[in-house]
Formats: C-alpha cells, structure tokens, sequence
C-alpha cells in the first residue's frame, strides 16, 4: 500500500505513474491511498496542510536569519500543530478500517513532498515503524524551526536502529529559488541523509538523489518514478514479462 499525502495535488501523478510502471514490470501492482482535504473542496482545501503536516513547534518558520526572511515574506498566524494527531489517525483510525474492506498485504508505504516531506519525515522518527518504506520529496524539514531534526535527534537517543527503506529527492534548481533556498530544502536534505548514514542504523537503506534540471514542481514525477523504482526494485525483479514471446 502507497499513502500519498496531499491528494488532490499528488494522486493523480502518482497513480498514472505507477500505472506505467506496473505495465513495464518496473514495480509491482499496489493500492493507492490518497490522503488528502474533501474531494469537492478542490485545490482549496489543501490549506488546512499546514496545521496537519506541522510538527509541535513554536511557529512554522525555518531557524535563524531564514526564519525572520521566511516570516517577511509569508507571514503566519498562530495556528494549531497537529502532526501527532494527524499521523494518529492515519496509522490508528483509518488503517484499521480501510484494511478490514480491502485486500491489505501488511506492508505501508508514504510518499510526501514538500510540507508533506515534512510530516512524513517527522512520522519516520515520531512513529518509527509504522511505515515500511518511504518517498520524501524536496521536504521542508527546516520548518517549524527545525522540528524535525530534534525528533530524528530524540529517536537517535532511544534507539539503536531505524528499520525503513527511505528514497529522499529534490531538484537542483530549489536551491535558485530565492523563497526554497531561504527554506533549506536542499541542504536539509542533504543534512537529513548525512546524519542518517552518520547513526549506521543497522536496518536503515537510504537513497538519496538530487535531479539536475529540475525545480520544486518539474521533480515530482522523477522523485516518483524514480522513487517507486527503487523502494519495490526487488519486487519487480520477479515480475515477468508481459509480452509474448514468438514460438518457434
């Protein structure tokens, strides 16, 4: 199962992709799961990912001089931070019950990118465990002045390992963007992956892969593909073709 946050900018990507890919043999078939604000609220309702994607924090700007630049150029009011309910109810609520109407195979992945790269990075060390594999594109993981390193610091004090297949991405073209290099998201997570490598998680196999040519919006689909190739790579490997071949 594939979880992908922000549905309804991300879902229709993400399925076309796998579509492909599963006909190609390059993955295996899996249920999609779109997560995201009421189908008839549209484009609108992804406002409201702010609140759920924030970890607890004392705003939602990156640390330091960033921060104040940050602040300047998108000022925010206080808002709630519900990260730990929102993953409650994915992992809690909502698994139990779409796995007692569907064909569930125990294995959960989550793709997130951006602010989503952000909860979904805080999910990997906030509830380690509860997703098998990850894709986090061009994540914002200096948000909240930094929230989601002081978990990853957290988790590296209770724990000895990190067992999950993780694909990180962005484009080398963030770090231009005047806005998406005052927010860090190449450098952090480029950060992000060193100090992961650094802990020697026994468990842990981590990718990470910067796209030249790309900017936060063109990367999605290679952070995808690419993604998905990689996390189910052993698994397609068994595929076989689904072409015919000639008798002889």
């Amino acid at each position: 199962m594939l979880w992908v946050l922000d549905a309804p900018l991300m879902l229709r990507t993400v399925v076309g992709i796998l579509d492909t890919l599963v006909i190609g043999n390059h993955s295996p078939e899996m249920i999609v799961i779109g997560i995201g604000s009421r189908s008839e609220d549209g484009l609108a309702g992804i406002g409201r990912r702010v609140m759920d994607f924030s970890p607890p924090g004392p705003d939602y700007f990156p640390p330091g001089e960033a921060g104040a630049a940050w602040q300047a150029l998108a000022p925010l009011p206080e808002f709630p931070h519900k990260a730990d309910e929102f993953l409650a109810l994915l992992v809690d609520e909502l698994r139990p019950q779409l796995a007692a109407k569907y064909r569930f195979s125990g294995e959960h992945a989550l793709f997130g990118h951006s602010a989503g790269g952000m909860f979904a990075a805080y999910a990997l060390f906030r509830r380690p465990g509860a997703f098998d594999k990850m894709i986090i594109g061009s994540p914002y993981l200096q948000g909240v002045r930094g929230a989601v390193f002081m978990a990853e610091a957290d988790h590296a004090t209770r724990a000895k390992d990190l067992d999950v297949t993780l694909f990180l991405g962005a484009g080398d073209r963030e770090v231009d963007e005047y806005f998406l290099a005052i927010s860090g998201i190449v450098s952090s997570m480029a950060r992000i992956s060193e100090t992961l490598h650094l802990r020697q998680y026994p468990s842990l196999k981590l990718e990470t892969r910067i796209f030249t040519g790309e900017d936060h919006y063109t990367v999605v689909p290679r952070i995808v593909s690419e993604g998905i190739r990689h996390l189910w790579a052993e698994e397609a490997a068994g595929l076989s073709s689904s072409w015919p071949k000639p008798q002889k």
